[in-house]
């Protein structure tokens, strides 16, 4: 037994160590003494410098690849830089041909290799090569002429090389670990899966029962290997060569392999380049007005090399500095600026910078503000004049979809003219006594003209195509004589008027023009009157005025018709009717707060005694009342040549709608879209996932990028903890912990199974605001392609079946729900299996058929799913190679969680964000709350200085008086945030009991703090 003062450690002592390492990792019971000064015998001030020790012995652990290069790199030692490299990574071999392309092939990559132990025989020779360069040798690969045969080769393949998790710690370590961070009970919690391989059986049985062999398409692997081109490495230790075989393990360091007796070799060329290829992520959204066209609002391209490794935050971030989050409401976040920011924990800062991509600040309807909200001021030399003309004051409220209220404002001189030019910094706007951030939309008299247009084939073909768009152009030009700033939008709409009408009325337009022959295939709601009468103003087009077909619309509503048979002679009278109505010269749009209550909106120009007060209510909640908001979000990953996948992440589901059951629009989706804002997520990319140590040394490394500001935040030091702060900080939400694990038992002297693509995986988090329940999900993307290669060459299908079932048992134990959840006890049958549920299968309602007929029996991919078609969820099956995904039925393929927690409007934002992350053991980094990423900061803060040039509210900057109390309280609550709880669940290190994983991330959590949380 190793002496348990200084280096080693037993079992038990083991996974002591494993439970403390993190014990002030995430928030436990901390002693007053860590406000203190340490002495020179101490680590140095906890719980950072904690934190960077224990970083330290996880980079020593065995399994730590990225740590054992350099601490041997630094050594230079050959013969321990060689012994790590053969007998620590897995060996690759081909599903096709096996180790046909040893020689020259590359499958990860050698940085990814060192991620996650995988490596083709050629990757372990480059990255010995690598290291013996690095550590100062001359080394270049070679290929070896010898004699190994091909079983030879398979005894060499099929073993077990990966390390274990074993951190050189003494129990010395340990207590002083405990003494530096006052350590008490753990407050995080840890549930192991112990019979895992038992339930992935039983689920891979229960699945092989219900598929006819007959469909199973199984890869037979053709055993190739050419012995006489053996990856290996000769380096010069001095003026001597020496070598350094790397693919048997059973070859002692200095000799070439024993098979090559004569000592032959020759120069190895370029290894060929891994698979790099690109992988291109799109935001995009679906309106109310047209929900059948999708707008896109972000889009970015990486090579995938720039992915791998790495966390990539979708964020909506909610345009606030620190500063507005501790004074502002959630209310009053009305606009956001989407941003892919990838985080880089093992590069340079610039290098996040460059691989982050920043979108433009948008409104909730997706409108882009600088292209909006972008008025004409005077310069500041003549505003004070213009102000001095102002002898009266109007303003109209209307109040538009929830939270969204628009006022139109007339400052008029002696004469009653509008005075127009000033900016947004000459009014003050308050609701119900409380100051909102009005966003100024125009300052000048520029009519906004919304021109529908009826696209039925009962249209004549001057009012369709390309017809339609030239009579806007010359619509737009002949008012445009009278208002040069007037803009006309074309949008296309379908035969129903009243619905059409009902939508453009909540629009922020002047005017509309709808342009129809009057076929209507919807009815009047009277519920809507008030909606139809206070909307802008309608002129109805009549393209067909010899029929009577408009007489009914006129016994529900009034509204001017123009005979449109003639479009010149249309125009000419549009444009008359549009010279005698007055159009607002000031537009400002706010977020306002309270659906159901009355409100009382006071505007004021600064400086002067002029305001009014103007009372509203939002009108009632309803499904017809959405105005143009955004009804759906969706992220979609592209590659060349593959399917591109796509998300829902909140709202409308486009593969639910279809012509004979079209979706109907609801509030619903656009408070799902609102929540999903609010929150965020974050996807991961991996070859296979890294190791244990690697993974807690990440982890680890997120928590320290709060060091800056939280110790200056200690030392009563506001203002640089601020300046710290917002520098940005990173993010490893707990959950990718549990849910990116390698995979157990994937290397034995059966096969091996390993991932051919790279796992893809979000996370998101949608916060209950509208709603009493905040949903987390998890969903992992198909771009695995999980394959097996077995030591027979056969029965591939059923082993990477039965390998990736594991993933469906981890999400059964994580999620309230999952596809095991949703089939644990379902009847199943096989979507292309029709003899097998032939008579067995009920009728399809009309609201199901669509989507069975398209997600479950479209395709050739395996589904097996309910037999009684009460559940839409599903299992699928690559038909080729046996790789399983657990689909619910939003297309997710992962789990759901949600618990009674929201966001409350009126708090102010960090205070909200802090309580509700607290519950879901989230980070407000996840969601830009508090600090932002790394990778976006410089252009961010570009955005908000040019965004609040739009706003009533400055933007607040930290040199404000009077904002100490309020800037102390949200740094409290983001010290609490730091400490977040850790709840873990593991695969367990299956055949042996309990993982040490569990025992480690078991420690993890509580609510302890610096501060009062």
């Amino acid at each position: 037994m190793k002496n348990q003062g200084t280096t080693g450690l037993d079992d038990r002592s083991r996974r002591e160590f494993f439970r403390q390492l993190v014990l002030g990792g995430t928030g436990v019971f901390l002693s007053p003494l860590l406000l203190q000064s340490c002495s020179s015998e101490d680590l140095g001030r906890p719980p950072f410098a904690v934190w960077e020790d224990m970083i330290k012995a996880l980079e020593q652990s065995p399994d730590h690849f990225m740590g054992r290069r350099k601490t041997l790199v630094a050594s230079k030692n050959p013969k321990a830089i060689t012994n790590f490299v053969r007998d620590s990574f897995q060996v690759l071999p081909w599903q096709s041909d096996f180790l046909h392309h040893a020689a020259y092939g590359s499958i990860y990559g050698t940085a990814m290799a060192l991620r996650c132990g995988l490596a083709t025989p050629r990757e372990k020779a480059e990255i010995l090569k690598d290291m013996l360069v690095d550590a100062g040798y001359e080394a270049r690969v070679i290929m070896e002429e010898t004699s190994i045969s091909l079983e030879e080769a398979k005894a060499i393949v099929f073993r077990k090389y990966m390390p274990e998790f074993e951190p050189p710690v003494s129990e010395d370590k340990i207590k002083k670990w405990y003494k530096a961070l006052g350590i008490s009970a753990p407050q995080g919690g840890v549930d192991v899966i112990p019979d895992l391989l038992e339930q992935a059986n039983s689920l891979t049985n229960k699945l092989l029962s219900t598929i006819d062999p007959k469909f199973i398409r199984d890869s037979i692997v053709n055993f190739r290997f050419h012995a006489d081109a053996v990856p290996s490495v000769a380096f010069k230790d001095g003026e001597e060569e020496k070598y350094a075989h790397v693919f048997d393990p059973e070859v002692s360091f200095g000799n070439l392999h024993p098979t090559n007796t004569e000592n032959h070799f020759y120069e190895a060329g370029e290894m060929r380049p891994f698979e790099n290829e690109e992988v291109t992520l799109t935001l995009s959204c679906r309106r109310a007005l047209d929900h059948w066209n999708e707008t896109e609002l972000l889009s970015g391209t990486w090579k995938l090399s720039e992915l791998l490794g790495n966390q990539l935050q979708v964020q909506f971030l909610n345009n606030m500095t620190l500063e507005n989050q501790a004074t502002q409401t959630v209310s009053q976040i009305a606009h956001f600026t989407p941003c892919f920011a990838v985080q880089c924990l093992n590069e340079e800062r610039e290098t996040a910078k460059e691989r982050s991509v920043l979108g433009e600040p948008i409104t909730m309807e997706a409108e882009r503000i600088f292209e909006t909200y972008s008025p004409y001021s005077l310069p500041e030399s003549e505003e004070a004049g213009a102000i001095e003309k102002i002898h009266s004051f109007e303003a109209k409220v209307l109040p538009q979809a929830f939270p969204k209220v628009r006022l139109e404002l007339s400052p008029m001189d002696a004469s009653g003219a509008i005075v127009e030019g000033l900016s947004i910094n000459n009014f003050s706007v308050t609701d119900n006594g409380k100051p909102v951030s009005a966003w100024m939309k125009q300052n000048t008299i520029s009519p906004k003209i919304l021109l529908l247009y009826d696209t039925s084939a009962s249209m004549p073909a001057e009012y369709a195509g390309e017809q339609i768009k030239m009579f806007l152009e010359k619509t737009e030009a002949a008012i445009r004589e009278a208002y040069p700033m007037a803009h006309l939008i074309l949008q296309a709409t379908g035969s129903n008027i009243y619905t059409a009408l009902l939508k453009a009325k909540q629009l922020d337009v002047d005017l509309i023009l709808y342009a129809t022959d009057g076929d209507n295939n919807d009815e009047f709601d009277p519920a809507f009157t008030p909606i139809y009468e206070n909307g802008p103003p309608a002129i109805f087009l009549n393209v067909k005025p010899q029929g009577t077909v408009y007489s009914y619309l006129r016994q529900n509503m009034e509204f001017i018709e123009i005979a449109a048979n003639d479009q010149e002679r249309t125009i000419v009278e549009i444009k008359h009717i549009v010279d005698g109505l007055e159009f607002p010269a000031y537009i400002l749009t706010y977020s306002s707060f309270d659906e159901t209550g009355d409100h009382l909106v006071d505007i004021t120009i600064k400086n002067t005694s002029y305001n009014t007060l103007l009372p509203f209510r939002f009108p009632e909640k309803s499904d017809h009342l959405l105005g143009n908001r955004m009804v759906g979000l969706y992220l979609t990953l592209s590659r060349r040549g593959k399917q591109p996948i796509k998300r829902v992440l909140a709202g409308y589901e486009p593969h639910l709608d279809f012509y004979g059951n079209p979706t109907k629009l609801t509030r619903k989706m656009i408070d799902e879209v609102h929540e999903l804002i609010l929150g965020g997520a974050v996807m991961s990319f991996e070859r296979e996932a890294p190791t244990l140590s690697i993974q807690l040394t990440e982890y680890l490394q997120t928590l320290l990028s709060n060091k800056g500001w939280f110790e200056a935040y200690q030392d009563g030091n506001m203002e640089t903890a601020i300046v710290e702060l917002n520098k940005g900080t990173q993010s490893y939400p707990s959950i990718l912990l549990s849910m990116v694990q390698p995979l157990r038992n994937c290397f034995s002297e059966e096969g091996v199974t390993y991932p051919r693509g790279f796992r893809t995986s979000l996370f998101k988090f949608k916060p209950g605001y509208h709603s009493g329940n905040s949903n987390a999900s998890f969903d992992y993307f198909p771009t695995s392609d999980y394959i097996t290669v077995t030591r027979t060459g056969t029965c591939n299908f059923i082993k990477t079946l039965n390998k990736t079932a594991q993933l469906a048992i981890l999400e059964g134990k994580v999620f309230e729900k999952s596809t095991l959840s949703e089939l644990g006890d379902k009847t199943l049958a096989l979507n292309i299996d029709q003899n097998t549920f032939d008579g067995q299968l009920p009728e399809l309602k009309p609201k199901d058929f669509h989507y069975f007929s398209r997600q479950i029996f479209g395709g050739s991919t395996m589904k097996l799913f309910d037999i009684t078609l009460e559940n839409r969820s599903y299992w699928q099956i690559n038909t080729g190679t046996g790789e399983l995904y657990g689909i619910l039925p939003d297309q997710t393929g992962g789990g759901i969680n949600s618990t009674e927690e929201q966001l409350k409007n009126l708090d102010t934002v960090v205070q909200e964000y802090s309580k509700l992350v607290a519950q879901m053991n989230l980070g407000m980094t996840m969601m830009g709350v508090g600090t932002m990423p790394v990778g976006i900061v410089a252009a961010y803060s570009l955005t908000l200085v040019k965004l609040y040039a739009l706003a009533s509210e400055a933007l607040i900057l930290m040199d404000a008086k009077g904002l100490d109390d309020q800037l102390k309280e949200a740094l409290a609550n983001l010290a609490c945030d730091v400490y977040k709880e850790i709840l873990y669940v593991g695969l367990g290190r299956l055949g042996t009991g309990a993982s040490t994983i569990e025992n480690l991330i078991g420690a993890m959590g509580g609510s302890y703090s610096f501060v009062s949380c």
